[in-house]
């Protein structure tokens, strides 16, 4: 007859079964972990895809610039297949000059913010006119001569990344005008001037207004890829002296008001807004990657007249290079069906064109397919080595992927940190700008110089290294 185990016996026991079932667990999580870092993965395509060219480059001097944003104005108001609409911004923000004291000086300077709602509905506001039904009296005027322009410029840092690439879509030119061209007389003679004194009778009675024009600058949005105008920007500041009487009621209301005549001095800006929405097509991606069975909705922006979406009254349709490993549904949702992987350089192309009004739109966009599973997070260089010129500074071949999170419906990429080894750093400095990595020369080196780039991302390490070349032009420079 066997002994009855004593209670500690029976606790180290048990506590020795925990042990040995923590043990297989944790076996079995590193070994799927490991597992699953080892997995190939797919980093399709292995090179961004090349940018795309602009319809005209930017321009470099004043009268190309304003030959060219004219060229587009007129193309807009006299196109088809674009509708216009238009608003107007006034700033009302400032130092006001009165001559009262400070307590009336606050109560005015409240009144005029309170204002600004008023005032900016004294402007044209139109939505969605369709500028082929149009009378020409209808249209937005742009009077605009080469001759009134003092400066041209771009920002180039909203429009070139370090690499000399667009990073953009949108060509912003802005034109500086002489305020001398402005007229005076159609200030005072505008409906806006006539709906301002309405809107102060009760207060004051306008007797003189000079609008000083300081400052009047026009902005212009082109889409670089159509060479189509998207947005006008018109901007006026002023600084408004106005020679006023104040009403006996008003009067009233004032502390320290000497006399009913006085002057008051205001700023004033006021920014009208021109937008132009073309009808089409076009994808928002150049391409996408996705694996068989993955069922998406493609990535393709569709613009036609708001009427026309609730009558249906436009058609789109995609052809597909190789119709047999996807299908396309009516609402753009897009099944993969081919089981083989697709090779980089035989990604499957996707044409989509819209008809509406008797015209034809269209828009391709690659798909590659691959049986792996796509890499979210990850560093790699897409060459297996590099060079930059002595003194020169280049940016590295470099794919840097964090995965990203959905939240409070704003998608945020996961907190990474970047370490950054090089082999001579004498030689070689690397400098990091986002998910950009940019070599710079400095001197000499015989051998290849090691660049190791390692990230920490959700708990887990990546790294990649490449050798880099230091040359003066296409040979290697020996060691001095």
């Amino acid at each position: 007859m066997s002994k009855p185990l004593k209670k500690k016996t029976k606790i180290l026991l048990a506590l020795l079964i925990v042990a040995v079932l923590l043990g297989t667990c944790f076996f079995c999580v590193a070994l799927y972990a490991k597992n699953e870092f080892s997995k190939e993965r797919s980093w399709l395509p292995p090179k961004f895809a090349p940018q795309q060219s602009s319809v005209t480059e930017l321009p470099d001097n004043v009268q190309d610039a304003y030959t060219y944003v004219m060229r587009l104005y007129d193309e807009a108001l006299h196109s088809d297949i674009v509708e216009a609409s238009c608003h107007t911004d006034i700033d009302l923000t400032g130092d006001l000059t009165l001559p009262f004291g400070e307590t009336d000086n606050a109560i005015i300077t409240k009144i005029r913010d309170g204002a600004k709602d008023a005032v900016q509905a004294l402007y044209p506001v139109a939505d969605g006119v369709r500028l082929s039904e149009a009378k020409p009296e209808d249209l937005p005027a742009l009077d605009l001569q080469a001759s009134e322009i003092l400066e041209y410029n771009y920002d180039a840092e909203s429009i070139f990344n370090r690499k000399g690439e667009y990073k953009s879509d949108t060509y912003e030119i802005v034109f500086n005008v002489d305020p001398a061209f402005e007229s005076i007389d159609d200030i005072r003679q505008s409906s806006v001037y006539a709906g301002v004194c309405d809107i102060l009778k009760d207060a004051v009675t306008v007797n003189n207004i000079d609008p000083d024009v300081r400052n009047v600058e026009i902005r212009f949005s082109v889409d670089r890829l159509t060479d189509r105008l998207l947005n006008v920007s018109i901007s006026r500041s002023y600084e408004i002296t106005a020679d006023v009487t104040i009403t006996d009621a008003y009067a009233a209301l004032l502390n320290d008001a000497e006399t009913k005549d006085v002057t008051i001095v205001l700023p004033y800006k006021a920014t009208e807004h021109i937008g132009f929405m073309w009808f089409g097509l076009h994808f928002t991606k150049d391409y996408i990657e996705q694996r068989p069975d993955d069922i998406i909705t493609l990535p393709l922006d569709i613009h036609v007249n708001a009427a026309a979406v609730q009558g249906e009254d436009f058609r789109v349709e995609y052809t597909i290079s190789d119709p047999q490993t996807m299908e396309i549904d009516e609402d753009a949702v897009m099944t993969v069906k081919k089981t083989n992987d697709v090779s980089d350089s035989e990604g499957v192309k996707i044409t989509a064109t819209l008809y509406y009004e008797g015209k034809t739109f269209t828009d391709d966009m690659i798909v590659y397919i691959t049986n792996l599973e796509k890499t979210k997070t990850g560093v790699r260089f897409w060459e297996d080595s590099f060079s930059v010129g002595l003194g020169e500074t280049s940016p590295l071949p470099v794919d840097i992927r964090v995965p990203v999170n959905e939240q409070s419906e704003q998608r945020t990429e996961e907190e990474y940190s970047l370490a950054i080894e090089v082999s001579d750093p004498e030689a070689l400095t690397i400098e990091v700008e986002g998910k950009d990595l940019f070599a710079t020369a400095l001197k000499p080196s015989a051998d290849p110089v090691t660049v190791k780039v390692t990230m920490e991302c959700g708990g887990h390490t990546y790294a990649a290294e490449i050798p880099v070349t230091i040359t003066q032009g296409t040979e290697a420079i020996p060691n001095v």
